[in-house]
C-alpha cells in the first residue's frame, strides 16, 4: 500500500514537470533570448539619442549666447567710445546686471589704449587713477606752510589748529576745504580732542567723501578708518565696527576709484580693528562681526573678479585684438588662457571705429545654462554626464555616476568655450530590458510563467497533501473499523465459548449472555451496514426507497430500537414531538440509520451528562428533528469538517472515543438525497445539537426517483 502511494505521488510530480515546468522552461528560454536581442537594440538606440541630446545642449548654449550678443549690439550702437582706461557707463552696467553671464565689457581701438568698464572692480591700475588739478589751491600754499610748520616741526598743535581753522573760511573749492578739514581733524586727534575729531570726520564723510588727497586717497575712506580708531580709544567697539562695516560696504559697491596699494592698506587697517574686537562677548558686537565677515567674503570674490579683468586688460591678447580685422557690424568669438585662467569673449565691430567686447563668465554659463540643459535632458533620457575642460580636467558631473559603459563624447565647437560633454548611457541590463522592452512584454511573460508555476506547484502539493491526508485517514479508518469489529467479536466469542462449555451456571445468567451476544451482533450489523452504505454512496450506487409515511412514528421506532440495543444503559433519551406533524416522503430505513448514527454520536460524546433530547418540530415547509446532547461539544474549527469522510474531531476525542469517522458523512449524504440538510450548533463544554431538516413537499424527490 505504501509503495503504491509513493508511486502515485511520483506520478503526480512527473505530470507537473511534463505539463507545466517543461513548457514554462521553454517559453522562458525563448523570452530570455528575446531580451538579449532587445538589449543590444536598446543600447544602440540609446547612444544615438545621447548624441542627439548633446547636440541639442550645444545648440541651446549657442542660442543663449547669441541672444546676449544681439542685446549688446543694440546698446553699443548708441554709445560713444570711452575716454578713460577704466571707465563707467550706466547703460553698460545695467546690461551686466541683466545678463549675469557677462563678466566684463571692454573697448579696443588702434589709436588708444584698451579700455575696461568698471563693473564691480575693487581697485584700478595706479596709472588710470583720476588726477585732480590743485593749481587753485597753490595760491594759499604759503599760509598752509605756516600751519604745517607749527604741526610737524614745532609740535605746537594748538597754533596749528588755529591756523587751519583760520584759512578754512577762505577755501571755497571742495578739494581745498576737504584737505583743510582733514588737517584739522588730524590735529584734533593729536590734541586728544577725540569727540571734536569725530565730528570733523563726520563732516568730511558727509560732504567731502569723494575728495582725493595725494591724488590717490579718497577722504571718505580716511574719515571712516580714523573714526573707527577713535572709537576704539573710547572703548566703543560697536561704533568702531559700524564704521568699518560702512567702509567695507562702500568698497564693495566700488564707490571710490582706488589703486591696489591703497586697497590693501584699507583692508589691513580694517582687519586690525576687526581682530581687536573678535574676543568680545557682547551680542551686538558678535552680530556686527558676522555681517562684516560676510562683506569680507564678498570683497574677496570681487577681488578675484577684479584680478581676472585686469589680467585680461594687461595681456598681450588684447593687443592682438587691436590688430585683427573684423568686418563692420559683425560678431566674432575668441578664447585663450591667461595665467592658467580660461578667457572667452565676443567681439563686435561697430562702423570701423573700434571693437567692443564682452567677456563671458564660463562658470556662470556652465551652472546656469549648460547644467540646466543637461539636467533637463537627463530627466528625459536617463543618462549620467561629465563636463571636462580643454585639458581633460573634470569641471562638473552628475551624481552617482558609474563609468561601466563607454560614454558618448561631444566637444563644443570652436566658437564656444573649450568644453567636452561625456554622456554615460544608463546600464540597460537584463532587468531594464525585462521591464521596458516591447512595452514590458517580457516582464508579463515571466509573470505569467511564475504564476503558472506557482499555481501548478500549489495544486500539485495540495493534491499530494490530500492524497497523503486521505491515505492517513483511510489507514486510521481501517485501524478503527478493525478495532470496532474486534471488540464485539471478541465478546461474542468469549460468551459463546462459555455457553458451549456449560460454564454458565444459571438460566438467568445464560439469558443475560444471549442478550449480550444479540446486542453485540446488532452493533456489528449496524457497523457493517454503515460501511456498505458508505461504499455505495461513494460509488453513487445507493438506492433509496422514498414513500409517504409518518416521520414521527419512524423517529420513535429508531429511538426505541437504539434504547433496546444500547450498551450503556445509563444514558437517558427524551423524545418530544409537536402536534400534527404532517406525513412526508422519505426513505424509512435511511432515516432510521440517520437517527441511529446521531443518537450513537450523542451517546459517545455525552461526557458526564447522561441525557439526550430528541425533538420533532415543524418550521415553515420543513420538518426538523433535533438531537441534543450536553457533553463535550465541538470546536468551531471542526464544525465544517465533521461531515467529511474519515474525519474525527480533535485528537483527544479520537483517542478516548471509538468511531469509524463515516457516520456523519453517511448522514450528510442521506440528507442531500432527501433534498434536506443537516446543521450543527455546538459550544465546547456545553453540548451539541444536530438538526436534520426534511422538506414537507416532496415533488422533486418523487419526480427524480419515479415514485408513484
Amino acid at each position: 500500500m505504501r509503495k503504491r502511494r509513493e508511486i502515485k505521488r511520483k506520478r503526480i510530480i512527473a505530470y507537473y514537470i511534463l505539463a507545466i515546468v517543461l513548457p514554462c522552461l521553454i517559453l522562458g528560454i525563448l523570452a530570455f533570448r528575446g531580451i538579449i536581442n532587445d538589449q543590444a537594440l536598446v543600447e544602440r538606440e540609446h547612444r544615438n539619442n545621447l548624441a542627439e541630446d548633446s547636440q541639442n545642449i550645444i545648440q541651446g548654449t549657442e542660442a543663449y549666447l547669441t541672444s546676449v550678443e544681439r542685446d549688446f549690439v543694440k546698446i553699443i550702437e548708441s554709445i560713444l567710445p570711452p575716454q578713460k582706461t577704466i571707465f563707467a557707463h550706466s547703460l553698460l552696467s545695467q546690461f551686466i546686471l541683466q545678463h549675469q553671464v557677462v563678466a566684463g565689457i571692454f573697448y579696443v581701438s588702434k589709436n588708444s589704449r584698451p579700455k575696461m568698464l568698471n563693473s564691480g572692480m575693487m581697485y584700478v591700475p595706479d596709472n588710470s587713477l583720476t588726477r585732480f588739478d590743485l593749481a587753485g589751491f597753490k595760491n594759499k600754499h604759503s599760509i598752509l606752510d605756516k600751519a604745517r610748520q607749527y604741526e610737524f616741526k614745532e609740535k605746537n598743535y594748538q597754533m596749528a589748529l588755529k591756523y587751519y581753522q583760520t584759512v578754512l573760511p577762505d577755501a571755497h573749492k571742495e578739494q581745498s576745504r576737504g584737505e583743510i578739514l582733514n588737517a584739522i581733524a588730524r590735529v584734533q586727534k593729536k590734541l586728544d580732542l577725540n569727540d571734536k575729531a569725530i565730528e570733523t570726520y563726520d563732516l568730511i564723510y558727509d560732504k567731502y567723501s569723494l575728495v582725493f588727497i595725494q591724488n590717490r586717497i579718497p577722504l571718505g575712506t580716511v574719515a571712516l578708518l580714523e573714526k573707527s580708531s577713535l572709537y576704539i580709544k573710547k572703548s566703543d567697539s560697536i561704533s568702531a565696527l559700524e564704521n568699518i562695516q560702512l567702509l567695507l560696504n562702500q568698497i564693495q559697491k566700488s564707490r571710490w576709484e582706488i589703486g591696489f596699494p591703497y586697497f590693501t592698506f584699507i583692508l589691513s587697517k580694517a582687519d586690525k580693528i576687526i581682530l581687536g574686537c573678535e574676543n568680545s562677548n557682547n551680542k551686538e558686537t558678535k552680530k556686527l562681526l558676522l555681517k562684516i565677515h560676510s562683506i569680507q567674503d564678498s570683497i574677496s570674490m570681487s577681488q578675484i573678479h577684479t584680478e581676472y579683468l585686469l589680467s585680461f586688460l594687461g595681456s598681450n591678447e588684447i593687443k592682438l585684438i587691436e590688430q585683427e580685422l573684423i568686418p563692420a557690424n559683425s560678431i566674432q568669438r575668441q578664447k585663450t588662457r591667461i595665467n592658467d585662467k580660461l578667457y572667452f569673449w565676443s567681439l563686435q565691430s561697430v562702423n570701423n571705429t573700434g571693437k567692443w567686447g564682452i567677456l563671458i563668465d564660463t562658470d556662470y554659463l556652465l551652472m546656469n545654462t549648460i547644467r540646466p540643459l543637461l539636467l533637463e535632458k537627463e530627466n528625459e533620457s536617463n543618462f549620467k554626464w561629465q563636463i571636462t575642460d580643454d585639458n581633460g580636467g573634470l569641471i562638473l558631473k552628475s551624481e552617482y555616476i558609474t563609468e561601466d559603459n563607454l560614454p558618448v563624447y561631444a566637444a563644443f565647437p570652436s566658437n564656444l568655450p573649450a568644453l567636452t560633454l561625456k554622456l554615460y548611457p544608463e546600464n540597460s541590463g537584463l532587468l531594464n530590458s525585462l521591464f521596458y522592452s516591447r512595452g514590458g512584454l517580457y516582464f508579463y511573460i515571466f509573470i505569467v510563467i511564475i504564476i503558472i508555476l506557482a499555481f501548478g506547484l500549489f495544486f500539485t502539493l495540495r493534491t499530494i497533501n490530500n492524497e497523503i491526508h486521505f491515505s492517513k485517514m483511510k489507514s486510521n479508518f481501517m485501524s478503527t473499523v478493525s478495532h470496532e469489529f474486534k471488540s464485539p467479536l471478541t465478546s461474542i466469542r468469549q460468551m459463546a465459548e462459555m455457553l458451549d462449555r456449560d460454564r454458565v451456571p444459571t438460566t438467568e445468567k445464560k439469558k443475560k449472555y444471549y442478550n449480550m451476544i444479540l446486542l453485540q451482533s446488532e452493533r456489528l450489523s449496524h457497523l457493517i451496514e454503515n460501511i456498505l452504505d458508505f461504499s455505495k454512496m461513494e460509488d453513487d450506487k445507493k438506492v433509496f426507497r422514498f414513500e409517504k409515511d409518518n416521520i414521527v412514528s419512524t423517529a420513535k421506532d429508531a429511538v426505541a430500537s437504539f434504547k433496546s440495543n444500547m450498551v450503556n444503559q445509563s444514558v437517558q433519551i427524551n423524545l418530544s414531538d409537536a402536534d400534527s406533524i404532517p406525513e412526508i416522503v422519505f426513505d424509512k430505513e435511511s432515516i432510521e440509520q440517520v437517527m441511529h448514527n446521531l443518537l450513537d454520536n450523542a451517546s459517545k460524546y455525552s461526557g458526564d451528562s447522561k441525557t439526550i433530547n430528541v425533538e420533532i418540530v415543524t418550521k415553515g415547509k420543513d420538518v426538523i428533528i433535533n438531537v441534543t446532547d450536553f457533553g463535550v461539544g465541538i470546536n468551531n474549527n471542526d464544525k465544517d469538517k465533521i461531515f467529511d469522510r474519515f474525519y474525527r474531531a480533535g485528537d483527544e476525542l479520537t483517542q478516548s472515543v471509538k468511531g469509524s469517522g463515516i457516520g456523519l458523512t453517511i448522514v450528510k449524504q442521506i440528507m442531500i438525497a432527501h433534498k434536506g440538510d443537516i446543521v450543527v450548533d455546538s459550544n465546547p463544554g456545553k453540548g451539541s445539537t444536530f438538526s436534520i431538516i426534511l422538506p414537507v413537499t416532496s415533488k422533486e424527490i418523487i419526480n427524480e426517483k419515479n415514485i408513484d
